[in-house]
């Protein structure tokens, strides 16, 4: 009775009560159903993305990294189908060395500023033609770069790496299927080693990672730290290995072959993955451009 007289007392009120009443009833049977349907709660879980944060508050952010090289050990026949650009050390292998069923692009004083312009070829064969005509002749599987000693004293690092990045596209337009070895420039020996002039290992180790850099696997686009076969102790070439501080002797020729049959991307087969990042221990340094 009691009741009564209050409901006709504050009618207001009472309505309150009952509406909050129902909407708390809904919510329940609303949670109910989603709980029942699994299809719903996935949609749901795989539709809205996560965040997660540090204590600091800043959001934690996921990076997937490109999967290291998985190199084989290969033999001569694996050059069958390959090409060398090069300079003046490139020729040298072509001459001197056993992989003779290569080809070759090279040219005493070649750079990555004039590669895609001077004449050069075969040094077996006395060749010339241009970089587009030697990629026009034939399909090649491999192509190997290594250019770099003779403009170290021209221009900075930034746009020595535009230029080389330039030169690799162009090779990629004309041999969409070939694996793109890019050789790192080799050091010199300490006799040749000026700090203070163009001919320097700072250079070269500046440079060299800025080609590192270039690599992209995910396109077959591979560097290769080939001073590593034929570095001394201080990170210059090993002056048992040349005559003249900068060119490998013929018969040091092997170490830099060696190391390529042991560096090779063989499709669709297993090998052993490079994990380690090549480290660069001298400082680094710009040589003004030549005038």
């Amino acid at each position: 009775m009691n009741f009564l007289k209050f409901l006709k007392r504050y009618p207001l009120i009472m309505a309150f009560v009952v509406s909050i009443a129902v909407a708390n009833i809904w919510g329940l049977v609303q949670n109910a159903k989603k709980i029942e349907d699994p299809a719903t709660t996935m949609a749901q879980t795989t539709t809205q993305p996560a965040e997660t944060t540090l204590a600091t508050g800043q959001p934690l952010v996921t990076e997937t990294t490109a999967p290291a090289a998985v190199f084989q050990t290969v033999d001569d026949s694996y050059f069958s189908d390959a090409l060398f650009i090069g300079d003046s050390r490139t020729e040298g292998l072509a001459l001197y060395g056993s992989l003779t069923n290569a080809d070759f692009f090279s040219s005493v004083g070649l750079s990555i500023f004039k590669v895609t312009e001077k004449a050069a070829g075969n040094p077996n064969t006395g060749e010339s033609v241009t970089l587009s005509q030697k990629l026009a002749q034939k399909q090649y599987g491999k192509v190997y770069i290594m250019l770099g000693l003779n403009e170290l004293g021209t221009g900075t690092t930034e746009s020595w790496a535009q230029t080389y990045a330039d030169v690799i596209s162009q090779i990629r337009q004309a041999q969409p299927n070939a694996i793109i070895y890019l050789q790192s420039i080799l050091v010199v020996a300490a006799s040749q080693d000026n700090p203070g002039g163009a001919i320097n290992n700072a250079t070269v180790n500046a440079r060299n990672q800025a080609l590192e850099a270039l690599a992209n696997p995910q396109d077959n686009i591979y560097y290769l730290n080939v001073n590593e076969a034929v570095m001394d102790a201080n990170g210059c070439l090993d002056a048992s290995l040349t005559s003249d501080g900068i060119h490998l002797l013929g018969n040091s020729l092997s170490l830099w072959e060696d190391y390529l049959k042991q560096h090779a991307i063989v499709p669709g087969g297993t090998g052993t993955a490079a994990t380690t990042l090549t480290t660069y221990t001298t400082a680094v340094t710009n040589t003004p451009a030549a005038q």
